[in-house]
């Protein structure tokens, strides 16, 4: 397998190129006070939200939240992988990338992607030339895709062997475990393993940088299951990918819209018509995950599911976790298809410029809901308005965007009769008991609990914005305490301070790099671009003082912790000695 690009160079690199200058080849930028702006390159928009700091070498859309560095900048706006985008920006910049070889055994994450290309070639390769694939290659062409089509979506065919995959590596062993590992292969109890995925048409599942996660397997004759998927793997999270997505970026410079729809044959029935802007759940329901990622590259997303009770039932599961997300310019439709009829045989009874226009003209999702509530009791009755508030209640509550809850509200007033205020205390009353979870604490104790939590969370996240946007304004003091703090925010801090004390030249497209793939990405990439309301000058002064708190509050609960052991039993000479430390740094500070 090919080495693994050192994280040096990779720092070195983003320490070399120039943002503002790789984003302005392709987005024309205009300079504002300090930064650069320009309408996003990623939603659409009619007010430059897009800004790019040339310190920081860092970009953030204040519309849509897409942001990072010159790297994320290129997967994002190039639909480049991980690799490709290093290189480029490499050659720009007249540097080899070099690699580095694996010590360990054990598979590095990113390790497993080429490996997982190799198999996509191998299966795409098979479609072409394997004598077995004919009855694949007459079911696509009977679907009406053309060989452009199965092309751009790396459409391919499994033989129906056993272990077709077993020598597609040199050193047999490791491969072997690396297809377990990525949900390729199954290992039976006497050790041996093989091919999860035998006698179907293939789909590779990509991730938004190209990367091939897992497949989607469809019978071609009859068979149980129609559709089987990868499981959940390092690699492949089914509530957090989209089969279509990566492909409908590279097709598309400006995405208006997107049309999510259930199976893999439905994108690419569509694509086929022309309709390039569509992308798949993969055996799930859309999660809230799914949304963010789509809210991030469109405005608009357009639901298309059966008429029948499960699409219905769908529908409401998305709009579930549809509510809390919707705000500004964000919006979301539902479009429900007659009995029998999936998006590929509809859009080839009706033709392109039918379905989309079908597409466009999709139900709003509070229009929806409120038929939806609206259908479930009398309202000619005296208790039906009552029992429509009961009901819509939890949906208000999930409502986050302040004009949207008070239109929502404004609606149900009319529906229901009641004015303002009455309305207000009917959705906004807490106080039944039996909705209650029981308190695992006593009151007091759960105060006392959430403001220890809050003294501690809030100033870990504010040191960590301040040494993100001022690398500069780490204090000199030792902080090897950090290490010591039960706190994921004392972790984050703990490595930042590291990573500035050990390179030369830090910028915050460095430090945020780091995390990249990491859970803490995201709320680092916020915390980089939010506004701290303070100046490069001021920084070195409050993020020594907000060291100093920490500091004080981790030294007042070691020492309570030690008070509070000693009533129960001796401590040892070794924590009588640290009492005594603690006694005298909380004397001093």
């Amino acid at each position: 397998m090919s080495g693994r690009i050192p994280q040096a160079f990779i720092n070195e690199l983003l320490s070399r190129v120039d943002l503002v200058e790789v984003i302005d080849r392709r987005v024309p930028l205009k300079k504002a006070g300090r930064n650069f702006s320009a309408c996003c390159p990623f939603h659409n928009e009619k007010t430059p939200s897009f800004s790019v700091n040339p310190d920081k070498q860092f970009y953030y859309c204040f519309g849509c939240g897409a942001s990072g560095n010159a790297l994320t900048f290129m997967m994002e706006y190039e639909g480049q992988t991980f690799v490709d985008s290093i290189e480029d920006l490499a050659a720009q910049m007249g540097l080899e990338v070099p690699k580095e070889s694996y010590a360990s055994n054990q598979p590095a994450f990113n390790d497993l992607f080429p490996l997982m290309e190799k198999v996509s070639s191998y299966y795409q390769l098979q479609l072409k030339q394997n004598p077995a694939a004919a009855k694949a290659v007459d079911y696509l062409k009977a679907r009406g895709l053309s060989g452009e089509i199965a092309k751009r979506y790396g459409i391919g065919y499994a033989p129906g062997e056993w272990q077709n995959l077993s020598g597609l590596e040199a050193n047999a062993s490791r491969s072997q475990q690396d297809l377990i590992d990525t949900g390729m292969m199954l290992k039976k109890e006497n050790g041996n393993a093989y091919d999860r995925f035998r006698d179907r048409i293939m789909f590779p599942i990509r991730n938004r940088r190209g990367q091939v996660l897992g497949f989607g397997g469809r019978v071609i004759d009859k068979g149980e299951p129609k559709y089987l998927n990868s499981p959940e793997t390092q690699l492949f999270h089914k509530g957090k990918e989209l089969y279509g997505l990566f492909e409908m970026r590279r097709k598309l410079r400006q995405i208006e819209q997107v049309i999510i729809v259930e199976g893999y044959m439905d994108v690419v029935a569509l694509a086929q018509f022309g309709i390039d802007n569509a992308a798949a759940t993969l055996g799930t329901a859309t999660t809230s995950e799914h949304l963010q990622t789509l809210f991030r590259i469109c405005p608009r997303v357009v639901f298309c599911f059966d008429g029948d009770k499960a699409g219905r039932a769908a529908a409401l599961r998305a709009l579930n976790n549809a509510l809390p997300l919707l705000k500004d310019n964000r919006e979301i439709r539902l479009m429900f298809l007659p009995d029998g009829e999936d998006p590929d045989s509809m859009v080839r009874k009706i033709g392109r410029e039918a379905f989309q226009q079908q597409v466009n003209e999709a139900t709003t999702l509070f229009d929806y809901l409120f038929n939806h509530l609206t259908g479930q009791v009398d309202m000619t009755t005296f208790e039906g308005p009552a029992r429509l508030l009961h009901l819509a209640k939890p949906f208000v509550q999930a409502t986050q965007d302040p004009v949207l809850k008070a239109r929502f509200e404004q609606r149900l007033a009319e529906l229901s009769s009641l004015n303002t205020r009455q309305l207000q205390k009917v959705l906004h009353d807490d106080s039944d008991s039996s909705a209650k979870p029981t308190p695992a604490v006593q009151p007091q104790k759960a105060r006392q609990t959430a403001s220890a939590d809050s003294s501690r969370k809030a100033p870990f996240r504010r040191a960590i914005a301040l040494l993100l946007q001022f690398p500069d304004a780490m204090p000199a003091a030792d902080l090897s305490w950090l290490a010591r703090v039960q706190e994921p925010g004392a972790r984050i801090l703990h490595k930042l301070h590291q990573m500035v004390l050990e390179s030369e030249s830090i910028n915050t497209a460095i430090l945020v790099e780091h995390w990249r793939d990491q859970p803490e990405a995201p709320h680092l990439a916020k915390l980089a671009s939010m506004d701290l309301h303070t100046e490069s000058e001021n920084a070195p002064i409050e993020l020594c003082e907000i060291m100093k708190r920490l500091e004080k509050i981790y030294l007042v609960e070691q020492w309570d912790a030690l008070v509070e052991k000693s009533r129960q039993q001796p401590l040892t000479e070794s924590e009588k000695v640290q009492l005594v430390s603690l006694q005298k740094s909380l004397s001093a500070s």
